[in-house]
């Protein structure tokens, strides 16, 4: 082979070798990405709490829902929820995924020696139509209830003096 075809056989590659890295860098310019970049149960009750963890008394209701969040972990993301799930195994509390398929209630059932783990898990559809799948531990504390201190000691029927 001659040097001359040699010469523009190498040129020939650095140019296929250019174009490769050209056709990449659009790729990765059009490829869709997810706007979600992670998620937390929210849950919601008499008083407002924290993303991911629940505090509550035995007997009392909590419902848990997942919101989809923007890379700040704050901001929705305007994705749609779907296939959400819920595990929790521990006997203080009980999350029971409601009929809506995206929610669950959450009932205080005895005292918890501290912070439960469980997972919440879902599909996530962003607004750009890309889908993308997500697992989010979550905490609950189950307080025993203290009952107030009884101020009556007892009952006494009085009455008022007769009338002539």
């Amino acid at each position: 082979m001659s040097k001359e075809r040699q010469s523009k056989e190498r040129h020939l590659q650095k140019e296929i070798d250019e174009l490769r890295h050209e056709i990449r860098e659009i790729w990765r310019f059009l490829r869709p990405k997810t706007l979600t970049r992670s998620i937390a149960v929210q849950f919601l009750g008499e008083t407002p709490m924290p993303n991911n963890a629940l505090v509550l008394n035995i007997g009392q209701t909590s419902q848990a829902s997942i919101q989809p969040l923007l890379a700040d972990g704050v901001t929705p993301s305007g994705g749609t929820v779907s296939a959400a799930s819920y595990s929790f195994s521990d006997p203080s509390a009980t999350v029971v995924l409601n009929p809506d398929g995206l929610t669950a209630t959450v009932t205080g059932i005895a005292a918890s020696s501290g912070p439960v783990s469980g997972t919440a898990s879902c599909t996530v559809t962003d607004t750009d139509s890309v889908v993308s799948t997500w697992t989010q531990t979550f905490t609950i504390t189950t307080n025993a209830v203290v009952p107030p201190a009884q101020l009556t000691q007892s009952v006494a029927v009085q009455f008022s003096t007769p009338t002539p």
